[in-house]
C-alpha cells in the first residue's frame, strides 16, 4: 500500500441544524485510508456511519452541516470546494455504492446510457466511444451478454444485477476512493458473497481505497484490512480488524461480538438466545455530555456519566474511547 493515504479525515465533526441549535450527529472522529486499503466503518443504525458518507462524498445537505474538521481526499479538502469542483470530483475521484440500487438508478434511463453517461461527464467522450465502454464496464462486473443488457431498463434486472451495475457505474472512471454504503443489504445470501468477492476483486486489481460501511460484522471481518466501531457520533475503538474481531476492547465493541451467532456452538439449556446490548442508541437531542455508551453500558461509574473519554493509543496501531478499557 502507498505511504500516503487516499483520504484523510481529520477531527471531523457534523451537527443537525433544528430548533435554532446544533445537536452533534458525528463528533470528532478521525481515521485515514491508503491505496488498496479496505477501510470498515460499523456500528447500529443511527451512530453516524451514512452522514461520514455523505460528507466524504460531498453530499451533505442542510439541515446537517459540518462544524469543524478536515476530510483530504488526495490533499483536496472536501469541505472547501465549491459545488462545481465537487461535481467533477464525484464519479471521477470519488464514487459511491449505495445500498438499495432501484432507488440509485434512474428508471427512465437504459442501463447502457448511465454507465455511458460518466465516461462522457468525466472522460469527454463520444456517445460510440460511451457506449463501447458502458459493455465492458459491464463485462468487468460478469454481467451477461452485455451488448444486449445496455438496452435494458433497470426494472428489468434483477437485485443483485442492479448492484452489479451500481458497481460498473461507481468504478467507471477508476476513482481514488470508493465508499459502499451497505451494499449488500437488499441481497439474499448467496448474492451478498458474490458480491463482496466482486467488489474486493476490483478494487484490489486497481488499487482502489475503499471505505465499508457495514452493521454486519462478518462481512466486514471477511473485506477489511482496519474497522473502526462508531457509536453516538464517536469513533470508540478504531483497530485492525482482526483484533476487533479476536480481542475486542470497547464494551460496545465487546457486546457488538458476543451478539454473532457462531457455528458449531450448542444451544445448551440457559443459553437458547443470541447475547444482546440492552437498550437502544440515543437519538441526536437525547445525548448527554459524557460517554454515549454509558446508559447501556455494565461498567459505567460516574466520570462515565459526567465526561467523554478522550481518544487513547490502544496497542500500535489503535485507539479507544474509554476510561474502563483495561
Amino acid at each position: 500500500m502507498a505511504d500516503n493515504p487516499i483520504l484523510q479525515v481529520d477531527n471531523l465533526s457534523i451537527a443537525l441544524r433544528a430548533k435554532g441549535q446544533d445537536f452533534p450527529a458525528v463528533n470528532q472522529i478521525g481515521f485515514s485510508i491508503r491505496a488498496g486499503e479496505v477501510f470498515g466503518l460499523v456500528g447500529e443504525s443511527g451512530c453516524g456511519k451514512s452522514v461520514c458518507a455523505l460528507t466524504i462524498a460531498g453530499l451533505l445537505r442542510e439541515p446537517l452541516h459540518v462544524t469543524q474538521g478536515q476530510v483530504l481526499l488526495e490533499g483536496q479538502d472536501i469541505n472547501r470546494m465549491s459545488n462545481r469542483d465537487l461535481r467533477r470530483l464525484r464519479g471521477d475521484r470519488v464514487a459511491m455504492i449505495f445500498q438499495e440500487p432501484m432507488t440509485s438508478l434512474n428508471p427512465l434511463m437504459t442501463i447502457g446510457d448511465q454507465i455511458g453517461e460518466m465516461f462522457v461527464l468525466h472522460k469527454g467522450m463520444s456517445a460510440r466511444q460511451a457506449r463501447l465502454k458502458a459493455i465492458e464496464a459491464l463485462e468487468q462486473v460478469q454481467v451477461p451478454s452485455p451488448e444486449r443488457r445496455i438496452k435494458d431498463y433497470p426494472h428489468q434486472l434483477s437485485g443483485g444485477m442492479r448492484q452489479r451495475v451500481m458497481i460498473a457505474i461507481a468504478l467507471a472512471c477508476d476513482p481514488a476512493l470508493l465508499i459502499a454504503d451497505e451494499p449488500t443489504t437488499a441481497l439474499d445470501v448467496t448474492i451478498q458473497a458474490e458480491i463482496v468477492e466482486l467488489i474486493l476483486e476490483l478494487c484490489t486489481a486497481r488499487g482502489t481505497a475503499v471505505l465499508m460501511i457495514s452493521h454486519d460484522l462478518g462481512l466486514v471481518a471477511r473485506m477489511c484490512h482496519r474497522v473502526a466501531v462508531m457509536y453516538a457520533g464517536h469513533i470508540v475503538e478504531q483497530r485492525p480488524a482482526g483484533q476487533i474481531f479476536t480481542d475486542p476492547r470497547h464494551p460496545y465493541t465487546q457486546g457488538l461480538v458476543a451478539s454473532l451467532p457462531r457455528l458449531g456452538r450448542r444451544l445448551q439449556e440457559g443459553r437458547s438466545r443470541l447475547t444482546e446490548i440492552k437498550g437502544v442508541v440515543p437519538g441526536l437531542m437525547e445525548r448527554d455530555i459524557g460517554c454515549g455508551f454509558a446508559s447501556r453500558c455494565l461498567r459505567v461509574t460516574d466520570e462515565c456519566r459526567a465526561l467523554m473519554p478522550p481518544v487513547a493509543p490502544l496497542d500500535e496501531l489503535g485507539s479507544i474511547r474509554c476510561f474502563h478499557h483495561e
